[in-house]
């Protein structure tokens, strides 16, 4: 296929973990990615030569999801011609430190709830005034298990800026599906990871023992919800919070 012919998907936080692996799906689906980075270039670069050895399209783009005009700029860089297939929200916007809510400040809680939402909005809004004019697309938010509950102490800020960033979602699928756009969330429990690699084995295998698949997820299972998501398989749905968690939210073992 060539280039010109391929929807355009732009993956924010593509650079590494869940986001390589998405980007990688979303190339190997038939899509040109854009693979969002804030700082690591050598990093992007990296995803961008595997989907090209691999026979996909891509190219790297850097910029602060945060940042309204970086925002802008993201979706203009992505796609020049006005034309974009799928927007992946997945950079990590927000850190954060787990703190109980007696110790944690006002403006730590703030920040992090302000970044999550900062992270999707302008990139949402753009990408649907584009997708509007299409009269199709898919927006995938990246959220987690934790806005269902707390799975430990000190994770307030945490779920409550993936619950927020969970709802966000729902009202905007309601808005975008009258012009032909879908909007889901995939929400996934641990993932390992680069960034998780610091977890001990055993707790990793006691989250693996709660699971009714009993394995802790991969990046790729995450990419492949997402790739599932944007893809016409999922056509006629919308407004959902897919867990990607092997069951370990449902089961009471």
């Amino acid at each position: 296929m060539k280039n010109s012919e391929r929807p355009t998907a732009l993956v924010t936080g593509g650079s590494r973990g869940i986001g390589a692996a998405t980007s990688q799906r979303l190339a190997a689906a038939g899509y040109r990615v854009a693979v969002n980075y804030y700082s690591n270039r050598g990093a992007a670069d990296d995803v961008v030569a595997k989907i090209e050895a691999d026979g996909g399209s891509a190219f790297a783009v850097q910029g602060d999801v945060r940042d309204t005009t970086q925002a802008a700029r993201l979706i203009r860089q992505a796609a020049p011609d006005g034309r974009l297939g799928a927007l992946v929200c997945n950079a990590a916007a927000a850190t954060f430190v787990p703190t109980p809510v007696g110790s944690l400040s006002w403006p730590d809680f703030h920040a992090k709830v302000t970044d999550e939402l900062a992270g999707v909005y302008t990139l949402s809004q753009h990408a649907l005034s584009l997708m509007a004019e299409q009269r199709h697309g898919s927006i995938v938010f990246v959220s987690s298990t934790v806005a269902d509950g707390p799975p430990s102490p000190g994770m307030a800020a945490h779920g409550t800026a993936k619950a927020a960033l969970n709802t966000f979602a729902r009202f905007l699928a309601c808005e975008a599906g009258p012009v032909g756009v879908r909007v889901n969330v995939v929400a996934p429990g641990f993932v390992r990871t680069d960034a998780s690699a610091h977890m001990p084995q055993a707790l990793q295998q006691q989250l693996a023992d709660r699971a009714p698949l009993r394995r802790v997820a991969e990046a790729d299972d995450v990419a492949r919800a997402i790739a599932m998501l944007v893809g016409e398989d999922a056509r006629f749905v919308t407004g959902a919070v897919v867990p990607v968690d092997g069951g370990a939210t449902v089961s009471r073992m």
